[in-house]
């Protein structure tokens, strides 16, 4: 019992005052006495009591049955009936509106008490098991609106992938049948760059966390998917050295196209001109992240560096351009060098979808 709060209604005025006595040396606060159920509607109203004594004769026009109705109706309050009456026509009534106990008078304090505060306890308990099972089946709720979404989302995925697939196949077709060599390796680099964003979009479709996808396992498939694309000498090996980075599709998709980009320049580039030697020609990849998720992306090739008149991003290529420009889609840095090889040092954080409405 800690203080809980009961009103009294009994039409008796010094009745009321001597079960107001008693309640309070047994550590009740009594809030409000009143004589009529009508008025005690009105008290509670105004004091939120934890539980009400009740008469069954009152002054006005409702009895204390009909007012533990209303009570019951209106509030959820338990409500202990103390009173003269044991006929059982009264007591049928009474059970109608579902009392938490049934005093006789006289009463003795002990009997009073126990009543008081079994009503409170199983009134108490009978919420909280309320709760529980409002809570049970807000979560099965929540558990199949979730699973809804999931199935939703991943056929969105399959749906974007198949429509990525559509266009790479009709690009591929069209190709055949141009002769410009120029045209042909655009669309290539067009193809290869849909590839590398239907492979995000396949990867999360198989993925059991559609909020994500495993970037290392991307990693190898890119690189093999280019590395078959464009032929590549067999001297030529591309080392990848990966953590199991996870990112989300926000984020993948243009990591995805920028490491697509330098891989493809580096496979076209790097190399040409230059002769196989004891030092192995090698394109190194690695990716890793730290605690405060905080991203970085190293791609390194040994081969023959950039014109010494090219400086990115400005006055070269227009995949140097994009990257660049997908590096601040990420909110990036870049360290770039161009001598001796060509090697770029990406680091940023994962975006976040809301973030970046918010920022727009």
């Amino acid at each position: 019992m800690a203080n809980e709060k009961i009103i009294i209604v009994e039409d008796e005025e010094l009745v009321a005052q001597d079960i107001k006595l008693i309640l309070e040396n047994l550590g009740y606060n009594v809030p409000a006495i009143t004589p009529s159920g009508e008025e005690a509607l009105q008290k509670i109203e105004k004091y939120s009591p934890d539980s009400v004594l009740m008469d069954i004769m009152l002054e006005g026009d409702m009895d204390g049955i009909e007012t533990a109705q209303m009570i019951l109706d209106l509030y959820d309050i338990p409500v202990v009936y103390l009173t003269a009456y044991s006929n059982e026509e009264i007591l049928n009534r009474a059970k109608m509106t579902e009392p938490y106990g049934y005093v006789l008078k006289p009463f003795k304090e002990r009997d009073l008490q126990i009543n008081i505060e079994m009503a409170i306890y199983k009134h108490e308990a009978r919420k909280s098991r309320h709760q529980l099972l409002q809570q049970k089946a807000v979560n099965k709720y929540l558990k199949k609106t979730l699973e809804e979404k999931e199935t939703l989302m991943r056929e969105i995925h399959h749906r974007v992938n198949n429509n990525l697939q559509i266009i790479i196949s009709l690009l591929s077709l069209q190709s055949k049948y141009i002769e410009d060599e120029m045209f042909n390796d655009f669309l290539k680099d067009y193809v290869n760059q849909l590839k590398s964003m239907s492979m995000i979009h396949e990867k999360v479709y198989q993925s059991k966390d559609l909020s994500s996808i495993n970037f290392n396992h991307y990693l190898y498939s890119l690189a093999s998917q280019l590395s078959s694309s464009y032929k590549k000498d067999p001297d030529i090996d591309i080392i990848i050295n990966s953590e199991n980075v996870f990112l989300n599709v926000e984020t993948a998709i243009p990591c995805g196209l920028i490491i697509n980009e330098i891989l493809t320049n580096s496979l076209k580039h790097a190399f040409v001109g230059v002769n196989p030697s004891s030092d192995k020609r090698k394109i190194i990849v690695e990716f890793y992240s730290d605690d405060n998720a905080c991203f970085e992306l190293f791609i390194s090739d040994n081969g023959v560096g950039i014109p010494e008149d090219v400086h990115f991003p400005f006055n070269g290529s227009f995949g140097f351009k994009m990257i660049n420009t997908l590096i601040n889609q990420l909110g990036g840095t870049v360290d770039f060098v161009g001598n001796n090889g060509t090697s770029f040092r990406i680091q940023f954080e994962e975006l976040r979808y809301l973030e970046r409405v918010r920022n727009h």
